[in-house]
């Protein structure tokens, strides 16, 4: 199949999925995305409309649904845990950094406090966090 065949195949499946999800339950248009070869844009689209809604009926039944997705697929389950693990040891890494430049009475600016929280490498926090602890200076810590 060409690329103008499979362009001319989902854009009619993109106008169907956006106007069956208004007319069908949640559980329904899951399962159209699962099966039905849609562009990446209609999908993310059509799962956004399932985000909170403030209806503690309705979230409950997504957390459900999350919940039996999540047991079929054990691989993205591990995913999200090794990200959420890797996200509260770069947390922790900030804290333990920002808790030795305060005991040393080193001041952070608000340019430094960014930079901390904009790192998303655990090797650089640990490097900061070893030099902070003879740094002179904030900027001594953080290169």
């Amino acid at each position: 199949m060409t690329r103008a065949d499979e362009v001319s195949f989902v854009q009619p499946l993109d106008q169907f999925a956006r106007w069956v999800s208004q007319r069908r339950p949640l559980e329904w248009v899951l399962s159209m995305l699962k099966y039905l070869p849609m562009s990446t844009t209609t999908s993310e689209e059509l799962l956004w409309r399932f985000a909170r809604t403030g209806d503690p009926e309705i979230d409950a039944r997504q957390e459900r649904i999350l919940e039996v997705l999540l047991s079929a697929n054990p691989r993205m389950k591990q995913r999200l845990v090794d990200e959420g693990r890797l996200e509260g040891r770069l947390d922790e890494a900030r804290a333990t950094l920002r808790r030795v430049l305060a005991h040393r009475q080193l001041a952070l600016t608000s340019e430094d406090e960014a930079r901390i929280d904009g790192c998303a490498d655990l090797a650089t926090l640990e490097r900061w966090h070893d030099q902070a602890l003879t740094a002179a200076s904030v900027p001594q810590a953080l290169r």
